[in-house]
Formats: C-alpha cells, structure tokens, sequence
C-alpha cells in the first residue's frame, strides 16, 4: 500500500519506511510482543476535532461568512451563475454554490446537474481516562489527546445510516490496542460512539462542476481534516477562478459512469 502511494505520487515524492520491531520499540516505549514492524512517514499528524472546528468558525465569520444551523436544504432553484435555495420562508441567491453537504450531496446533486455516489461507512470510536504515560506520536488507530486521554479505533462498518453501537466492535477494538501496547488494559474507558463517514465507492475523493449549471460545485470526501489544506488552498481558488483545473479531472463522478469509461 505504502509503494503504491509512492508510485501514485509521481514528480511530487512520497517518504517512509518499513520499521523492523527492534527500530520500533526505540521509537514507541511499551510496546507489545505481538507488534512485528510498522509503516512510518513524516508526514503523520493529528489536529483536536474540538480546536480545530472552533477556529473554522471563527475564520468563517471573521472573513462575512453566515452560519445557519438547523436549515435543512431539500430543493434548490438552479440556473446558470444564478442560484436560489429556499430556506425556512426566506431565500439565499449567489452566483456561486458549493455542495459540501456531506452525506447529503448524494440528493442535493441532482438539484445542480451533478452526481455524487456517497454512501455512509460507520466507525466507532473509544476513549480511555487519562493515562499518566505518553504517546510519543499519533498511531493510525491510537491517538493519545493533549489532555492524556487516548482514542482507539477505528473500525468499518456497513450498516447504513445506523449509528448505534456494538459491543462486539468494541470489543475488537480494544483487545487490538492491547496488544500493541500492553498497558492500555489498565485504563477504563470512558465514552464511546459511533459515526458515518462520508465514503464514494472507491475510497477517493469527488471533485467535480456542473455542465449544465455554471457555478455549481461539490466536494466530497471522508477525510475532510486530512484534505483540509488541499481544499483551502487549491480547491477554492478553482472555485473562485469559475473552472477546475485538469488535475481534478481524475476525481470527477465521472469515473463510475462504466459506458462512458468504457
């Protein structure tokens, strides 16, 4: 998986390295005898979901952004570089629109002459007490907070828009965190939950603009917090440019159109 990524990224270079057990244990104090290597890169890292959504907010009003929570959008007036949804007995015109509605983007595309595949994939998610021990670095499925608390997940689950928990998965994903490293079994958990990622058929993310309607766009993906620099700083120029670039052409719904591919 690792080489494939390195391949795919051509020009642009990918590093990491397959760590035998003995580099491994340098690296991460406490870990168990079941773990016999491990992938690294440098470019691992983790961000507080909690810090990190109240600091889009703030930069969202800062720069005239208007939050509206609560408005569900189900039906949108659409036409060249002149769109109109219907909210709560009000409107909102622009010339411009962005689906990024998530899960929702799979009905709200129709509206704008797009298409967005996504389905939802569940994951659950648990959290441990405080540990007095520290994580040295973030690991794909433990993530050790800067409270102290450490995250373990995750897990996949096609289970539609069902989000309750199982115990069974759970389970799993504790005994998993055990074994790689030991001392995790002296902490309680805490809290736990469940939660829908925003998944398209092949894992990859959907960029894409609208034919019929000019200025309209979507973005879908399930690694919102991973790709968030990407969309920042390259998609949303795109955006205000009115065009994408060839590059996204690859990432475009277009791609599970099977007659047109073929």
């Amino acid at each position: 998986m690792m080489e494939r990524l390195r391949v795919q990224s051509g020009n642009l270079g990918f590093e990491y390295r397959m760590l035998d057990r003995r580099e491994l244990t340098d690296m991460l104090p406490g870990l168990g005898p079941a773990v016999s290597g491990a992938s690294w890169t440098p470019y691992d890292g983790h961000a507080n979901p909690l810090s990190l959504l109240h600091a889009l907010h703030k930069g969202f009003a800062a720069n005239g952004g208007r939050y509206l929570p609560n408005s569900t959008v189900t039906e949108a007036g659409a036409a060249p570089g002149d769109f109109r949804i219907p909210l709560a007995g009000s409107e909102i015109s622009a010339p411009k629109v962005v689906l990024a509605a998530g899960l929702g983007n799979a009905d709200l595309a129709r509206h704008f002459g797009l298409s967005a595949p996504v389905k939802p994939l569940k994951g659950q998610i648990l959290v441990t007490e405080r540990a007095q021990q520290v994580l040295p670095m973030p690991i794909t499925t433990i993530r050790q907070t800067v409270e102290g608390s450490i995250m373990l997940g995750d897990s996949q689950e096609d289970a539609g828009f069902d989000t309750s928990q199982r115990p069974a998965v759970m389970q799993t994903i504790a005994r998993r965190a055990v074994l790689s490293f030991p001392w995790l079994r002296d902490l309680q958990i805490l809290r736990a939950w469940a939660a829908l990622r925003v998944m398209p058929p092949d894992g990859l993310p959907i960029y894409d603009q609208s034919e019929r309607f000019a200025g309209a766009f979507t973005a879908n993906c399930h690694s919102g917090v991973t790709l968030a620099a990407a969309h920042a700083n390259l998609f949303a120029p795109m955006v205000v440019a009115g065009a994408l670039e060839p590059a996204l052409e690859l990432f475009s719904a277009r791609r599970f159109d099977v007659s047109a591919a073929a």
